[in-house]
């Protein structure tokens, strides 16, 4: 493992534990376990993130809507479940779109079905294919 994805693993850890206190930092130690046992792909992360953040509105139904003048930050003190859910989403989509524009583990040129040809820039960009030339109209 190189020292750039120690060193992001490391951000990640510290970033969601000061962020969610003890809960965030479960929930980034858990998922830097996950990503070393299964090297997810960037688009596996953002459904992963969909599904977290699909979950909030569901979470906060099984509770009970509050009455209207009840809905402030009080509210969410109330619902930490949903807090926690929309927190972990986020974290999965912020981590998800950073690799799938940088080329990171499981990404653009990690060897997975889609990369296109071998041929590209190392930057994991690829050239746009050449238009055809115009034919020529005769009159």
């Amino acid at each position: 493992m190189s020292a750039r994805a120690v060193l992001g693993r490391a951000v990640l850890l510290g970033v969601l534990w000061l962020l969610g206190g003890g809960v965030g930092l479960l929930a980034g130690t858990a998922f830097v376990v996950f990503d070393l046992v299964s090297r997810p792909a960037p688009r596996d992360l953002l459904v992963i993130a969909v599904l977290l953040l699909g979950l909030v509105p569901l979470v906060v139904l099984a509770r009970g809507l509050p009455a209207a003048g009840a809905v402030g930050p009080g509210f969410v003190a109330g619902n930490l479940a949903a807090h926690y859910l929309a927190g972990a989403g986020l974290a999965l989509l912020v981590v998800g779109v950073l690799r799938e524009v940088r080329g990171g583990p499981g990404g653009p040129g990690d060897g997975d079905a889609g990369d296109g040809p071998a041929d590209r820039e190392p930057t994991g960009r690829r050239e746009p294919p050449a238009l055809p030339a115009p034919t020529e109209e005769r009159r």
